[in-house]
């Protein structure tokens, strides 16, 4: 069962919840079935990486059960589909108690239901207590006071004496409000989506032209300060220049405290989006901008989630430093981000960074020696490991020992069934362009000046040439300055 739903979403929880989780299994509030209370403590057993023959079904089924019953596929794949679905309950319980001014919503509206409206008042006091006590101002934020003035207007009306008043006009504006920030959300989020070509304009929201007059409106813009970020943000999207991406920059930084994370990891990545494009451009200046984005995006804690970095995230921020030179940097960020990892992940992630960090520090050996004694489970990190143990190879000279790993990797790419047609092609064709400068490389002393040059030049048009090649501007270098 170590590829069911419920160990790989058990695989992201920290000590913390899984010790809350346990607790609510075994709570009699939200189970009462002794088997899955057995199970839930069976399966925890096997906590953090949930590897290992423990978790085998039939090992599982003997200790659940005992080891006198019929092993029975049906009934404990039915058990661990139970026990799924709990561990779904508590994440929703939990996600929801996250939610303060939830709780206290629902809270008033049970009390109004039952006329209590001593006790509602109260809780609708604490609930704009903790209304002004946030600093977001989005959307999420006038949806949530919306219902303050909405559940104000349930209890006003009660009163024996009423006049029409600031609740239903409250009500109405922060809906109003909410609407249109929401609205400006969704613009950028589609506008982000067409740069990345992932849906045709045709797709975009009809009315986000219409924002556009949102500019000239002073009073609502006025009431709406972060209405600027947006602005700033379809600024760069829709005009993208230097000029553009510091405006946003500079606005962000200003104005970071008002949006939810999630909100604000999106207004980001509009930045980060517009460095990427730069890179991919042929402009490795954007690299510096990028890192110090990710910096600012490190130090506001905005690219944790439930306290963990991800894999990918955690190589995209040390490609950055390693580009932008910032090698100390860099591998401060490795050492004091690597234990917010997950568990599954961390040896793989960290050592193929941290190799990587030697080899553009150009200590090869050093590299090689980081990679030696990790074995990569995953095929990504496998690969690339492979292609660093190549790279340095050929750098220290070693080249019987490139030859030797150049048939490793080739049949591994050949053989792995998990990576996709582009990815098995582009590192043949760098393994196979590879293997003929080494030939060359070789033979270059033994042959004359003018042969040695025209395959030199052969080499350099079918590098610029082949599609798709892997490290193609390493490649180039090397037969630019082929030592």
């Amino acid at each position: 069962m170590r590829q069911t739903k419920l160990v790989e979403v058990l695989r992201t929880l920290s000590t913390r919840e899984r010790t809350r989780w346990r607790q609510y299994v075994h709570s009699d509030f939200f189970n009462k079935h002794a088997a899955l209370r057995t199970l839930c403590d069976v399966v925890l057993a096997c906590a953090p990486d949930f590897s290992g023959e423990g978790l085998r079904k039939k090992v599982v089924f003997g200790q659940v059960f005992g080891p006198k019953e019929p092993y029975n596929e049906l009934k404990i794949n039915n058990l661990i589909s139970d026990l799924y679905e709990l561990l779904l309950g508590f994440l929703a319980y939990t996600h929801r108690a996250s939610d303060s001014a939830g709780e206290q919503y629902h809270s008033l509206m049970a009390l109004l239901e039952r006329n209590l409206d001593k006790q509602a008042g109260a809780v609708l006091d604490k609930y704009y207590k903790l209304l002004e006590q946030r600093n977001d101002r989005t959307a999420g934020w006038h949806r949530d006071a919306m219902r303050f003035w909405e559940a104000g207007e349930m209890l006003y009306s009660r009163q024996p004496r009423r006049t029409a008043g600031e609740h239903l006009r409250r009500q109405a504006e922060t809906l109003h409000y909410a609407h249109i920030l929401e609205k400006l959300r969704l613009s950028i989020a589609m506008l982000s989506r067409n740069t990345l070509a992932v849906i045709s304009p045709d797709d975009a929201p009809q009315w986000t032209n219409d924002l556009r007059e949102l500019r000239d409106d002073k009073g609502l813009t006025g009431a709406l300060p972060v209405a600027e970020v947006y602005f700033a943000a379809q600024d760069l999207l829709t005009h993208p220049s230097p000029e553009t991406f510091a405006a946003l920059s500079a606005v962000l930084d200003a104005r970071h405290r008002q949006f939810r994370k999630e909100e604000l990891n999106e207004l980001y990545q509009c930045a980060l989006n517009y460095c990427i494009r730069r890179i991919n451009n042929g402009q490795p200046e954007a690299y510096a901008d990028a890192l110090a984005l990710y910096r600012t995006l490190l130090d506001r804690g905005l690219l944790l989630h439930n306290g963990r970095l991800s894999q990918w995230t955690y190589k995209n921020i040390a490609t950055t430093g390693l580009r932008s030179g910032a090698f100390d940097w860099t591998e401060n960020f490795l050492i004091e981000y690597r234990d917010m990892l997950l568990p599954t992940e961390r040896d793989n992630a960290f050592a193929f960074n941290l190799a990587t960090l030697y080899f553009e520090k150009q200590d090869f050996a050093r590299a090689l020696r980081t990679l030696q004694n990790v074995e990569f489970t995953d095929i990504t990190y496998h690969v690339g490991a492979k292609i660093l143990q190549l790279k340095s190879f050929y750098l220290l000279g070693e080249l019987d020992a490139l030859q030797s790993l150049l048939d490793a990797t080739g049949q591994l790419l050949r053989r792995n069934k998990s990576l996709s047609v582009f990815g098995k092609t582009t590192n043949i064709h760098f393994i196979g362009i590879l293997r003929q400068i080494s030939q060359w490389k070789q033979k270059k002393y033994r042959a004359s000046a003018e042969k040695s040059e025209a395959e030199r030049r052969r080499l350099l048009e079918r590098a610029n040439n082949l599609q798709p090649l892997a490290n193609r501007d390493w490649i180039l270098r090397m037969l630019e300055d082929p030592g």
